[in-house]
């Protein structure tokens, strides 16, 4: 078990090969024991609820967003047994959100992509320099739509390890330290900041117990 200086180290370490800026004095984050990962379900409940409302967000944002539409997202609300969605979620759904509540929920896709990955739905996260491609959102919804009911969807899930989340979170932290670091001093960074952002954010979320979905704390 690593403790969280050492994950700090290593996380330096990958910096320094990546060629990315970092200070010695950013604090470590949680070690193992004051963390609590989140259960498959509760994860695998978050990752649905915010992919539909991400899906609506795109309708709405293409006057796409009719009854028949609204009529069409409460049959997966249904299937999957979704009664845990976020007041932004619900501000979204029951269209009282404006364009940029839209956008910032778009966003959340990168947040969402975190969580695929802690449930060992996808093999690694990429390099944060980039939004996630087209195909990578279509391949996200697919690994949900394909499955009857929540069971079926629980029974592909092969969670990922808090050290592994763990790990990964504290990277993000720092290159989260970096991109507010070179957009504060005018300097370039190989980073995209708000997808550090979003995959923090989803990150964090899996194991700090007073993590806030809407609203996270982001501070570096």
């Amino acid at each position: 078990m690593k403790t969280a200086e050492q994950r700090k180290q290593l996380s330096i370490e990958k910096l320094k090969n990546e060629g990315i800026a970092h200070i010695d004095c950013l604090p470590v984050i949680e070690d193992e024991s004051e963390a609590e990962l989140k259960t498959p379900l509760e994860i695998a409940k978050r990752l649905i609820a915010c992919m539909l409302c991400i899906q609506a967000s795109f309708d709405q944002r293409n006057d796409d967003y009719d009854v028949e539409v609204v009529i069409f997202y409460q049959k997966p609300l249904k299937q999957f047994q979704i009664d845990n969605l976020t007041e932004k979620e619900l501000i979204v759904f029951e269209q009282k959100g404006d364009e940029q509540d839209l956008l910032n929920m778009t966003w959340k896709y990168e947040a969402c992509w975190a969580l695929l990955w802690a449930l060992g739905l996808i093999d690694e996260l990429k390099f944060p320099n980039e939004p996630m491609t087209h195909d990578e959102c279509h391949f996200a919804i697919d690994v949900v739509s394909n499955n009857a009911n929540m069971d079926e969807f629980l029974s592909k899930i092969k969670m990922r390890s808090l050290d592994e989340i763990l790990d990964q979170a504290d990277l993000i932290y720092r290159y989260h330290w970096a991109c507010v670091n070179a957009r504060i001093n005018g300097k370039e960074v190989n980073l995209f900041e708000s997808v550090v952002m979003e995959r923090r954010a989803g990150l964090d979320w899996l194991f700090r117990v007073d993590a806030d979905w809407d609203n996270p704390d982001l501070n570096t």
